[in-house]
Order: structure tokens, then C-alpha cells, then sequence
């Protein structure tokens, strides 16, 4: 390796590690100060683009689970002959190469979680993952400390609006095993941690020890059975429920035959007994995807919720399980026991 070689690479190194800003200022600098034509470059993209206010994002996964592009700098190609003198720009043409590549492997690596935008979804991805699925795909090289970089260096915007590190698409044995645990406490709130093993065995082949329950509970902050028994509060569930989400039939779609139990919240607190809350209702179904579009379409229980959901702002989240009467009647009664009352828009009558 010759020195240029070595100063060629340090510098590509760095390019990786700019936030995307920086990197599209860098490039339209350094467009403007070469005369491109002397050297016969000419600039192309690498697959559609639109433009964005957002500037350090590379994409967006769309609700249909697709990956569209925001910048088309990060698109970028560069064509030019073999005696091109410019490294700078054969540095960059790299960048926006192996990103790119890189990005669309993880798209048919994670293509479930894409689509359902689920993170018990999300599968467990290696390097080696990476390397054969980009050789199968592109057939060229991908170095590991390139891949790193790219992971730890890129972000992303999901459909929510939420910034990612383009790592959060290869997550760890650990946190993936959290994420299943917490499924399965969504339906069975009190198991033991030798239960939670034979569940993780039976719903995803997964074969750990109690121990290992033990310590990702620990690790994640999760109750023992013990606790969870005595937590008194409504909030203990918290954990359990889907991020909210406004109610809108767009957002129903993924709970198409889902049996579960779910919450109204509205935008504004509600004074209760004890203290304030955003719940308004909690129900349960055996298809949450109808049972909200009611809502939706002004076909609600009784006069009183049909009348605050036409007239408010609504969200709801929920908690996807077959023992959704038995959850929708605990958790009704530890709503009574944190506010002193049932929230706003269920029945008077007391489940206790």
C-alpha cells in the first residue's frame, strides 16, 4: 500500500463519519470548486429521490413497508474514466456505493419488520448476514469495519417520525429476547420465569435457560412475578401496551383480527378522584381492527363515547392477547385503585 493509498483510505474513514449536512455541504463545495468537465465526470443516481427538510436522515420506511430515499446527494454516482486524478471524489462515490448498498440489503434482511413496522418482528441480523446477502445481491465487497461504520454513522426516519441509527435494524440476541419476553407477558402478566422459557421455546423456538430470564429481566428492568403480584398502580402495565397511535383507519390495519385489549386517550388530562390521566376508555374484543373502526364510523357502545370521539382528538394503544377479558376486567379494577374511579367513558358500574 502505497502512501496515497493510506491517505485515500483515512479520508474515506472520515466520510463515513459525517452527519449527513455536513457531508451534502462537503459535496456541493467540492462540485463547485473542480471543473468536472476537464476530467469528462459525470454525476447519476443511484434510484429515485426526493427532496426533504430533514437533512440528516437517508430515508424514510414508508407505511407500506418500501424505503424511500430523501437526499439526492446521498444518491450520488460518479462516473469518470479509469486516469480520473480526483480522490475526493472517488472517495465519495464510494460512500454513497457501499451506504447504499448496504441499506438495501438491510431492506430485504428486515422486509417483515418494514411492513408491519412491529419490533417483535425484527429479526436478529449478523455481519455475516450482511456479508452473504450483499455478495448474493450486489457480488462485490463489503468490508466489517465499513459495515460498522455505515450502522453506526447513518440514521433513518421511521413512519412515526422517529430518528433511528441505521443500527437499530440489527439489534442484539439480548434486546431481541427483552422484546419477546414482554410479548409474552402481554398475555400472561403473572408468569413465573419458567414459564416465560417454555413460552420463548414454543412461540419462537427460542431455547434459553431461567437464568437467562432472569438476567435479561434484570437487565431490562422488568418485575419479578413477586412484584408484578403486588404492583398496585395501573401504570405498572404501562410496559405492556403498543406505542399510542391516533385513531385513524390507517393505523388499524396491522390489528386486522387481533384479539386484545385497548385504550381511548384523549389529548387533554382528565381530573379523576385521585389524579389526572389521558385514559378515557378501556375496552376489550376479539377483533380490535372492527371494534375501532366502529368507533371511527360513529358506531360506539353508548351516546356518551360515540359524542366525545366525534368531538375529540383520539388515540388509542393496546395489548394483543387471547385472555383479553380477563386483562380488560385486571386492569379495569387497577384503574380503580390509582384514580379512584373508572376512567371517563366506561360504565359506571364497578368490575370489582
Amino acid at each position: 500500500m502505497t502512501k496515497n493509498d493510506y491517505l485515500l483510505n483515512i479520508f474515506n474513514y472520515k466520510l463515513y463519519k459525517y452527519i449527513n449536512k455536513t457531508y451534502i455541504r462537503f459535496i456541493d463545495d467540492l462540485i463547485e470548486e473542480n471543473d468536472l468537465k476537464k476530467f469528462n465526470i459525470k454525476t447519476s443516481f443511484l434510484d429515485n429521490y426526493r427532496r426533504s427538510r430533514f437533512y440528516n436522515e437517508v430515508f424514510l420506511i414508508t407505511s407500506s413497508g418500501n424505503i424511500e430515499f430523501l437526499h439526492k446527494q446521498n444518491l450520488i454516482k460518479f462516473v469518470y474514466c479509469d486516469k480520473c486524478e480526483i480522490n475526493s471524489l472517488l472517495n465519495i462515490n464510494i460512500k454513497n456505493q457501499k451506504t447504499y448498498e448496504l441499506i438495501k440489503v438491510l431492506e430485504i434482511l428486515q422486509k417483515k419488520f418494514f411492513i408491519t413496522n412491529n419490533i417483535s418482528d425484527i429479526k436478529y441480523i449478523q455481519h455475516s448476514d450482511i456479508l452473504n446477502m450483499h455478495k448474493k445481491v450486489f457480488n462485490t465487497f463489503l468490508s466489517k469495519p465499513i459495515i460498522s461504520l455505515i450502522l453506526n454513522n447513518t440514521a433513518y426516519r421511521d413512519r412515526d417520525n422517529n430518528i433511528h441509527k441505521l443500527s437499530y435494524l440489527t439489534p442484539k440476541k439480548y434486546f431481541l429476547n427483552y422484546i419477546r419476553i414482554k410479548r409474552i407477558l402481554s398475555k400472561y402478566p403473572l408468569a413465573t420465569d419458567e414459564l416465560i422459557k417454555k413460552e420463548l421455546k414454543t412461540e419462537f423456538d427460542i431455547d434459553i435457560s431461567t437464568v437467562q430470564v432472569f438476567k435479561i429481566r434484570k437487565k431490562y428492568f422488568i418485575p419479578s412475578r413477586t412484584q408484578r403480584v403486588h404492583e398496585n398502580n395501573y401504570e405498572s402495565f404501562e410496559y405492556y401496551f403498543s406505542r399510542p397511535k391516533l385513531l385513524i383507519n390507517e393505523n388499524l390495519l396491522k390489528y386486522k383480527n387481533s384479539e386484545a385489549v385497548y385504550e381511548l386517550i384523549s389529548t387533554s388530562k382528565i381530573n379523576y378522584t385521585y389524579k389526572e390521566s389521558y385514559t378515557v376508555y378501556i375496552g376489550s374484543t376479539k377483533n380490535l381492527y372492527k371494534r375501532l373502526n366502529e368507533y371511527i364510523n360513529s358506531k360506539g357502545h353508548t351516546p356518551k363515547l360515540r359524542a366525545y370521539i366525534k368531538s375529540n382528538l383520539i388515540y388509542f394503544r393496546a395489548v394483543e392477547t387471547k385472555n383479553y377479558k380477563g386483562l380488560e376486567t385486571t386492569l379495569l379494577n387497577k384503574f380503580i385503585d390509582s384514580f379512584g374511579e373508572l376512567p371517563l367513558l366506561n360504565s359506571n358500574n364497578s368490575k370489582k
